[in-house]
């Protein structure tokens, strides 16, 4: 009897799954400012020409950003892409049309459709090229690549000319349809509006929030800030959830704060995500419902590897995913128990030997990717129609604050063959597109300004685990040879090699 009992629940949840409940995949990503060519910027990075007339931003460096971002995209789903992406730090426009309607992306994919997105920066430039805002190059460049069929949805707040009053937007792409009529965008203080987008789920309605809020993580008046962007937020939920108690939600973006925001910095009295976004760790007591908390993802990933960010030598938590209890009961959309996943691409996205993000340079064409790590998740549907029926989970997610330590960058010995040796660059200058943010081997005497010298030209040195004047301190002025492994890179316009590690100094090859 007890195993006939077994294979009729079997059979029950089998049959609550529709056939076409693929499981869809969402990805968060914060893309690192993403900017488009209207020569419009309020970041002077971002801007055509430095303040010495030079060259800056150009269409390279944009072909680069959205070819890199396309490619790391097309990372799943077997080269097709996420069905969903909540993207942010992308540049609002600050040149739209005169009474402030939207380019049509549909119009703009038509109309580029024979060709590349690498022809429209290069052969094919023109100011409408020019004019284009970032959304919608990256979309084009998605299609190059082959991830297709996305609608997108922006919402932001215009002032009395029209232009945003926020430097960057967020974007949400979804091969699912968008219930325009719904997008809304809600302001914040002193932070991006967070963009509310509806889906069409195969008839279920699922809510998105995506959300970029004021920077600085450990800042406890900055986390006042952060609370009131939250409480909008809230209020927002409180609205929905009093018209649908088991509502779908999920909560997404860069909160500038992490997880356990409350247990990392103590001296907070009250932190935007823990205490008002109600968000936590009891996985079973967010599948129950009848709970005004959310529950956050980071908890079902194993909690010495929690990190999409890296920050003077430790890991943060800054992209987060949080869904509603609506996510855990037989009607609608339900969340795929365990399937968070950080996205790690060893030799893309992040550094092989380290693990850490290969963020976004502007040097010669550009190269990188962010100094963020995209985040994901998998969703399906249910046809039941049984709120107060919950989904079984395996392992649980249980708040386990008082286990977590800070988490540090952990950095390895590269191969050999990893780096660049004195034989490969010789007696030519470094200071190339070749070399630039690769690991090389020098060997120099370290200056009183703590610089070393290569092929006569000079570099700074910087490490983010260990205190280079108090390493150096006993060589610097001296004729001592010091042999190094450091990253080649720029830092304000300085070079510099940055020695990721103690063992990277005199590793004895």
């Amino acid at each position: 009897m007890f195993r006939k009992t077994i294979l009729a629940a079997i059979i029950m949840a089998v049959l609550s799954v529709p056939a076409n409940a693929q499981p869809w995949k969402l990805v968060v990503h914060n893309v690192e400012n993403l900017f488009d060519l209207d020569e419009y910027a309020v970041f002077q990075d971002y801007r055509p020409y430095d303040s010495d007339g030079n060259l800056q931003y150009t269409a390279a460096h944009v072909l680069t950003k959205i070819e890199n971002t396309a490619r790391l995209m097309a990372r799943y789903n077997n080269g097709m892409g996420p069905d969903i992406i909540m993207m942010v730090e992308m540049e609002s426009d600050f040149t739209p049309f005169a009474g402030g309607e939207r380019w049509d992306h549909h119009a703009v994919l038509e109309r580029y459709s024979g060709i590349t997105v690498s022809g429209m920066l290069g052969e094919y430039l023109d100011d409408e090229i020019r004019d284009l805002p970032s959304e919608i190059l990256l979309l084009k460049a998605f299609e190059d690549h082959g991830l297709t069929g996305y609608d997108l949805a922006v919402a932001y707040h215009r002032d009395e000319n029209m232009r945003p009053q926020h430097v960057q937007k967020n974007v949400i792409y979804s091969r699912l349809p968008i219930n325009h009529e719904k997008t809304r965008s809600h302001p914040v203080e002193d932070a991006r509006p967070i963009l509310e987008v509806w889906v069409d789920v195969n008839g279920h309605d699922l809510v998105l929030f995506n959300n970029h809020w004021k920077s600085q993580a450990s800042n406890a008046d900055i986390e006042k800030t952060r609370v009131q962007n939250a409480t909008v937020l809230k209020n927002r939920l409180d609205e929905l959830r009093a018209e649908d108690p088991a509502v779908d939600f999920i909560l997404g973006g860069d909160f500038n704060s992490d997880y356990n925001q409350s247990h990392r910095y103590p001296y907070m009295e009250v932190t935007a995500v823990n205490d008002v976004l109600r968000s936590v760790g009891d996985e079973r007591k967010v599948k129950l419902g009848n709970t005004d908390a959310v529950y956050n993802l980071w908890y079902e990933h194993n909690i010495g590897m929690r990190g999409s960010d890296a920050y003077r030598g430790y890991w943060g938590t800054l992209m987060q995913i949080m869904v509603s209890p609506g996510l855990y009961d037989f009607r609608g959309v339900q969340y795929v128990d365990n399937s968070f996943d950080v996205g790690r691409f060893p030799g893309r996205n992040v550094y092989a030997n380290s693990l850490a993000p290969n963020r976004w340079y502007s040097f010669d064409s550009g190269g990188g990717y962010s100094d963020h790590l995209p985040i994901s998740m998998q969703f399906t549907i249910t046809d039941a129609d049984d709120p107060y029926r919950k989904l079984s989970l395996e392992n649980p997610g249980y708040n386990d604050d008082e286990e977590w330590e800070p988490i540090p960058v952990r950095y390895h010995l590269p191969a050999r063959c990893d780096v660049f040796m004195p034989e490969m660059y010789g007696m030519s200058s470094i200071r190339t597109a070749e070399y630039f943010n690769e690991l090389m081997y020098v060997t120099s005497a370290i200056s009183r300004e703590f610089e070393m010298t290569v092929n006569g030209e000079t570099y700074g040195l910087y490490s983010p685990t260990f205190n280079v004047r108090n390493e150096f301190s006993h060589v610097a002025g001296s004729d001592e040879q010091v042999s190094i492994i450091g990253r080649l890179g720029l830092f304000r316009g300085q070079w510099q090699f940055v020695i990721e590690d103690i063992s990277y100094v005199n590793p004895g090859w």
